[in-house]
C-alpha cells in the first residue's frame, strides 16, 4: 500500500480529463479536503497547460494539465484515478507504468473490472506487478461496478435458491458528447452499425462480460461458456437532438444491447441495456430494474435510474479509501468493501 502511515491529504493524480475524468476532478478539487490533487494530464492539446480547473469546470484551484503520464507520475502521487480507456490492450501498459512508480490505480476502463478469463496474461502481468510494487490497482465504477453486478449479488443475499437474474438499464444518452456516442453505435446507417460492429469501430456498451462473471463468482456458480452479446439497433424516425447538432431521420439514436450467461444449460443472468437519445418517445422509461427469481424473489427498480457520468465518479472516489487499505495486487469489486460514501474522518492509510 503506497503512502504509508502519515497525515496529511492524500496525493491523488488524474490520468484523463474527458467526461469521466472531468467529473473525477470537479469531485475531489471541490468536495475532498481530504485529497491533493497534485496532478493531472490528457491527451488533448488544447487543454495541457491549462489549470485543471478550468479544464474539469471547478470553482476550486488546481495544478497545470500535463501531457503525458510519466510527466504525471513525476509528482509522486500515492492513487492515480486512470480514466483513459475502456479496453485492457490500451490499458493495460499505462496501468503498469503508474504500479512500477509506485501508484495505486482505480480505473473505470470496464475490461479492467474483472479481466481473469478473458485476459489472464494482462491480468496476471498487473496483478504480480502491484504485489512487487505494494501498491492496489482496482477496475470499478458504475457498470461494471455496482449497477449489473455488485448491486446484484448484493440484493441475492435476500433470496434463497436463486435460479435466474435479471437486469434492465435504460439510459438517456442525450447528455454525452459525440465522441462518446460514435464509440457506442449512435449516428450511423443500418449498414454502417452493422459494418462497425463486425470490425469492432462501434463498441456498443463494453463490459457485460465482466459484470456477468462477478455476479456468478459471488454466487458461487461457473459460467458453461462466454458471455453471448447480441445488439438491436434502433433508427430516429425524426431528427434526434444531441449537445452537438441533430442525428438525421434513418441513422441511430440508440441501440439495445443484450448479454447472457449460461449456466448448466440454463440463461442464468440475462441482461439488458437500453441507449437512447429518446427514450420517452421510443416507449422506454429511464430507470434500472432487476428481478433475482427463486426462494424469496427480490424485484429492485431505480427511477430514473444513476446518472452514468455522476455515478461513476462518485465511485471512483469513494473507493479511494478501501483501495489504499486494501492488500497488495490486482482487485475487483467483489474484493474490497461495498463503496459507501466518503463523509467523514476516513482513516485512509
Amino acid at each position: 500500500m503506497a503512502g504509508g502511515p502519515g497525515r496529511g491529504p492524500v496525493r491523488v493524480a488524474l490520468g484523463g480529463l474527458g467526461t469521466i475524468g472531468a467529473a473525477v476532478a470537479r469531485l475531489l478539487l471541490d468536495l475532498r479536503s481530504e485529497v491533493e490533487v497534485v496532478a493531472a494530464a490528457t491527451l488533448n492539446q488544447a487543454d495541457i497547460g491549462r489549470p485543471l480547473h478550468e479544464v474539469a469546470g471547478s470553482s476550486r484551484p488546481g495544478p497545470q494539465v500535463v501531457g503525458s503520464l510519466e510527466a504525471l507520475l513525476e509528482t509522486r502521487p500515492e492513487v492515480v484515478v486512470l480514466a483513459t480507456g475502456s479496453f485492457m490492450a490500451e490499458v493495460r501498459p499505462q496501468v503498469l507504468t503508474c504500479v512500477e512508480a509506485g501508484a495505486n490505480v482505480v480505473s473505470p476502463c470496464e475490461e479492467l473490472a474483472y479481466p481473469f478469463r478473458r485476459f489472464p496474461e494482462a491480468a496476471a502481468a498487473i496483478d504480480s506487478a502491484a504485489r512487487e510494487h505494494r501498491v492496489t490497482v482496482l477496475g470499478g465504477g458504475l457498470n461494471p461496478g455496482l449497477i449489473f453486478d455488485s448491486l446484484l449479488a448484493a440484493a441475492s443475499g435476500a433470496c434463497w435458491d436463486v435460479r435466474a437474474v435479471r437486469g434492465r438499464r435504460v439510459v438517456d444518452t442525450t447528455g454525452f458528447g459525440e465522441n462518446i456516442h460514435r464509440r457506442l453505435g449512435i449516428g450511423y446507417t443500418l449498414d454502417e452499425f452493422e459494418e462497425g460492429h463486425r470490425t469492432g469501430s462501434i463498441a456498443g456498451h463494453v463490459g457485460f462480460p465482466e459484470s456477468i462473471e462477478i455476479v456468478c463468482e459471488r454466487l458461487g456458480v461457473q459460467l458453461d461458456e462466454a458471455v453471448e452479446e447480441t445488439f438491436e439497433p434502433l433508427i430516429a424516425e425524426s431528427p434526434a437532438p444531441t449537445r452537438y447538432g441533430a442525428v438525421p431521420a434513418g441513422k441511430t439514436e440508440g441501440f439495445v444491447q443484450r448479454a447472457t450467461g449460461r449456466v448448466n444449460g440454463s440463461d442464468f443472468v440475462r441482461l439488458e441495456l437500453v441507449l437512447h437519445l429518446r427514450p420517452h418517445e421510443a416507449g422506454f422509461t429511464p430507470s434500472d430494474s432487476f428481478t433475482i427469481e427463486g426462494g424469496a424473489p427480490v424485484r429492485l427498480t431505480l427511477e430514473p435510474g444513476l446518472d452514468p457520468v455522476a455515478a461513476t465518479a462518485a465511485l471512483l472516489v469513494n473507493s479511494i479509501p478501501a483501495l489504499l487499505r486494501a492488500d497488495p495486487g490486482l482487485k475487483t469489486v467483489k474484493d474490497l468493501p461495498a463503496t459507501a460514501a466518503w463523509l467523514g474522518n476516513v482513516v485512509l492509510r
